[in-house]
């Protein structure tokens, strides 16, 4: 086809490339192997009618194609391009796919498109609305998989936050998935926010980015429209107008049409005058031919924007119902509106050239007008302010109701830096002296969600200067909360602290901010060292927890008890009447009181009660979608499952929590995993480089104030000290001891660092102060009465005694751990005795213990010990047959967590939403895990992990 006839066929000007690239990703989706494509470029490139060309090529495969186009007026509105995406849908779908496509973790994402919220009514701090993005990427899933999907969404750059978060924890997991998105929008310089700009340099996506039409290219749409050749000059005239851009060069064309022009050299100077101001003159002018209701009628489209009912334009207009289908007939026939029950422009630009023609004034009577209108019919609140936000601030109490109702509405969808603004405006307003302290706690809590330091000074100003208890107490305990992720936790104490001095000694507010205080006391060294006087002022009733006050004192003795050596049976007793009360969903929502008792309670060896409640907790939490309480409980069970021999759990859990981390914020127990995953990897062989690598990727770092920062102290120091690098390893592990008392430096129980340190220090050859060191590890160990630290601190001191007291102290760390849970200890100690025994020329009665310490290393899969323990074996002769990695020892952490919820009976798809991955990444492990098994169903997968 020539180039005039591709013109005269409505064929899309030098877009071959683009169609050709645009087609692959819808095909994509087809293929189940879907991606993310942005189309980039300035208003009126075409991206709008790339965007249809994709549509069209998906109902020609037979794939569904979804499609929204988000507005400027709608910006404020929480996931409103998602609602545009799949509301419709949802609503058109029979009881069978509506239950379908909501099955599983999809259901989340009916809250966020129907705003039926549960109680929790907002995520956390650091959370970002992860639950909604999860639930409405399964919803995405599950639609597809009934039938391929595309989703289509123009004028990315007006997105809603929680909307364009979405759309990108979408792109991020569409790879083999029948699921593709094709998102248009502005450059990033044109963007009119950090996020909207931050879209175009996704690594999710792939970019597109079309060019100005050709010299030649506007010769031929000139020929075309104007039915004659033009001439070189008149073209050259075109081109300098409107840039090449195929929608201006179009509204240009047609106004030349309309009086009546040729295309010869001597119009060319006419071309100049006609669209002084871009695109918006020929707009007006097409606009000005019109009978007076379509002129009012798209006037009020420009102000009530795309999507609006045709009745409320009308109403807006003032057209009647005998004039309103002539007026929607000569828009759409004039190509400004598209037609429907919802009118809308044909392109933004034409919505911009209108809505920009109308004077301030009249575009507030109108604003107001429409705001009066959607009310009056039950229209959202959100929707009504959207209205209300241009308009001139009036003193109006109900504007006032209805700016923060739709702030609730906005913060409660994860918007809380829409709700932020919306809260401004009333703050504008103003709200009568009676009611502005509580918009001022709104702004200051929804600034606080949004990590704004803003938040700071209404927050302030409230826990500083209000009579309110209740509000002294909520703006000081979300300020706290800010000030803890930020790293400053001491002035979140310190403000806590001076609230507290402001309201009475009892009441519900004061209880808020006693288990606020007492929860940042435990994670921060700083706010622990002035909280002396509240903590030994706590009493044990002896009861069990019946409240979050009382559980988190509770959790606040054990804690207490541990760290100054107390009573490891006290302290699980503690524990245990403090989750009596409930363990939360969210415990960052100020319960941090249970990660506390279950931290403490693992380290007292009541491992057992430990797991089952991070199990409890974390099944919850991933049912729910609460992404950052499986990070953090994720990453305390990583530490604890090593104490118990299971280094494929705990590189299972680290490894879950490093993957979810970078997509939140404020994820600061991440330092446990990073620990965790250290210190099982070395007892799996794992190169200390390697592991220094994850560390450094992982972002984690030494944090002088974050009580749980000692741990990656201490599995740094012990990493150093696996490489060779023993001075450093006693330089680090000796800080241990220097560190504030909360770090928990004292109990061995909590951090071993002098047992670990007086093996280095063996090394060096300097053994006094190593037998030094572990006397004083197995003193303390054995006045707390925790097994499995006592039977580190035993074997430490006989790896460093004299050798003739060797055996008889291996021995006695033996009999210490062998009751204990602590197998993979155990399995340390036995092969210890072995090796001390062979070297002793006992090597009969070395091998007893050589076998037992390497079948449990085998079962604790500690790679490292086996290779030890078979070469003590052959060293006395003997020659065990090679650990046959069967069943669960033969898989990967990342294997094995996938087969455990298979052999459950988890569905892909199932599993896949528990463990926040994607399908394939799961048909990818359960495929190895069969193969390694040797296994073709779940039936024998299930046995096999059984046995």
């Amino acid at each position: 086809m020539d180039r005039h006839a591709r013109v005269r066929s409505g064929a899309l000007l030098e877009r071959d490339d683009e169609l050709e690239r645009l087609r692959a990703a819808v095909r994509a989706a087809g293929r189940r192997e879907g991606e993310g494509l942005v189309i980039e470029g300035a208003p009126g490139i075409g991206k709008t009618r790339l965007l249809e060309e994709a549509r069209q090529e998906a109902a020609k495969l037979g794939l569904r194609a979804l499609n929204a186009r988000a507005t400027e007026l709608e910006r404020a509105f929480p996931f409103g391009v998602m609602r545009q995406l799949f509301e419709r849908l949802l609503t058109e779908a029979d009881d069978d796919e509506r239950e379908r496509w909501l099955a599983g973790a999809a259901g989340l994402a009916e809250e966020a498109l129907t705003g039926a919220l549960p109680e929790r009514s907002s995520p956390a701090a650091g959370d970002s609305g992860y639950a909604w993005q999860h639930g409405l990427y399964w919803l995405a899933s599950n639609v597809s998989a009934d039938q391929p999907l595309v989703l289509l969404v123009d004028d990315g750059q007006w997105c809603d936050l929680p909307s364009l978060r979405a759309l990108m924890f979408i792109a991020r997991r569409v790879d083999g998935q029948p699921l593709s998105l094709v998102i248009a929008t502005r450059p990033p310089e044109l963007a009119p926010s950090a996020e909207a700009a931050a879209l175009v340099a996704d690594p999710a996506f792939a970019v597109l980015r079309p060019e100005p039409l050709s010299e030649a290219g506007v010769t031929d749409l000139v020929s075309e429209r104007l039915f004659e050749e033009p001439a070189e000059r008149f073209v050259r005239n075109c081109i300098e107008v409107t840039g090449g851009n195929p929608f201006y060069l179009g509204e240009l064309l047609g106004e030349i049409a309309a009086r009546g022009l040729d295309p010869v050299a001597a119009a060319a100077v006419d071309v100049g005058t006609i669209v002084p101001r871009g695109v918006a003159n020929a707009v007006l002018l097409r606009l000005a031919r019109l009978d007076p209701p379509a002129v009012a009628l798209a006037r009020a489209l420009s102000v009530l924007g795309d999507g609006a009912l045709s009745s409320d334009a009308a109403a807006l207009a003032g057209v009647g119902a005998e004039d309103l289908d002539g007026a929607t007939g000569a828009l759409i026939s004039d190509g400004i509106a598209d037609g429907g029950a919802n009118l809308s422009f044909v392109h933004p630009i034409l919505r911009a050239a209108i809505y920009g023609d109308i004077s301030p004034a009249e575009r507030g009577r109108l604003h107001s007008a429409a705001a009066a209108i959607l009310r009056a019919r039950g229209a959202s609140p959100l929707r009504v302010a959207a209205q209300v936000m241009p308009t001139e601030p009036a003193g109006d109490a109900e504007t006032v109701d209805l700016l923060r109702a739709a702030a609730r509405e906005a913060r409660g969808l994860g918007d809380a830096a829409g709700a932020a603004l919306l809260l401004v405006r009333a703050l504008e307003e103003p709200p009568g002296d009676g009611e502005r302290a509580a918009v001022l706690l709104e702004l200051g809590q929804a600034y606080a969600r949004a990590g704004a330091q803003e938040a700071v000074a209404p927050l302030s100003e409230i826990a500083e200067s209000s009579e309110d208890a209740p509000s002294v107490a909520a703006a000081a305990i979300e300020l706290g909360g800010m000030l803890f992720f930020a790293g400053r936790a001491a002035d979140g104490a310190a403000l806590l602290r001076r609230a507290q001095a402001r309201l009475a000694a009892a009441g519900s507010a004061s209880d808020e901010l006693d288990v606020a205080l007492l929860g940042v006391s435990s994670t921060s060294a700083s706010a622990r060292g002035a909280a002396d006087e509240e903590i030994s002022a706590l009493k044990d009733s002896g009861r069990p927890a019946g409240n979050a006050l009382e559980a988190t004192a509770l959790a606040t003795l054990a804690m207490e008890d541990e760290v100054n050596l107390g009573s490891a049976a006290r302290v699980r007793d503690l524990c245990e009447r403090a989750m009596a009360a409930g363990l939360p969903l969210e415990p960052h929502r100020g319960e941090n009181w249970a990660l506390l008792a279950l931290g403490v309670i693992g380290a007292a060896d009541g491992l057992d009660t430990a797991l089952a409640g991070a199990d409890d907790m974390l099944g919850r939490a991933r049912q729910r979608g609460v992404a950052l309480t499986v990070v953090t409980v994720s990453s305390l069970r990583a530490l604890m499952c090593p104490r118990t021999g299971d280094l494929n759990g705990a590189e299972a859990d680290a490894q879950a929590a490093l993957e979810l981390a970078p997509t939140l914020l404020g994820a600061r127990f991440l330092v446990l995993a990073v620990a965790a995953a250290i210190l099982a990897g070395l007892e799996r062989e794992e190169t200390p480089e390697s592991l220094r690598r994850l560390a450094e990727r992982a972002g984690a770092w030494y944090d002088e104030d974050f009580t749980s920062g000692s741990q990656l102290r201490y599995a740094s120091g012990v990493l150093r000290a696996a490489a060779g690098n023993h001075e450093a390893a006693v330089e680090e592990l000796l800080v241990c001891g220097s560190a504030p008392r909360a770090f928990g430096g004292e109990n061995p129980a909590l951090l071993p660092w002098r047992s670990a340190a007086a093996l280095s220090l063996a090394e060096l050859g300097r053994l006094q102060e190593a037998r030094e060191l572990a006397g004083e590890e197995v003193a303390r160990a054995e006045r707390f009465g925790a097994r499995r630290a006592t039977g580190i601190a035993l074997r430490a001191q006989a790896l460093v005694g004299p050798a003739s007291q060797r055996t008889a102290r291996l021995q006695e760390a033996i009999e210490v751990l062998a009751p204990s849970p602590a197998r993979l200890e155990h399995a340390r100690a036995l092969i210890d005795l072995g090796a001390a025994l062979r070297a002793g020329g006992k090597r009969t009665d070395a091998r007893e213990p050589l076998l037992d310490g390497l079948a449990l290393a085998a079962r604790c899969g500690a790679l490292s010990l086996e290779t030890r323990a078979r070469s003590e074996l052959a060293a006395v002769g003997v020659r065990p047959r090679a650990t046959e990695r069967t069943g669960a020892d033969s898989l990967t952490p990342s294997e094995l967590r996938v087969a455990r919820l298979a052999a459950d009976g988890g569905t892909n798809r199932e599993i896949a939403q528990t463990l926040f991955v994607t399908e394939k990444t799961v048909e990818t492990h359960l495929g190895r895990a069969f193969r390694k098994l040797d296994i073709s169903s779940r039936r024998q997968l299930r046995d096999v992990l059984a046995g």
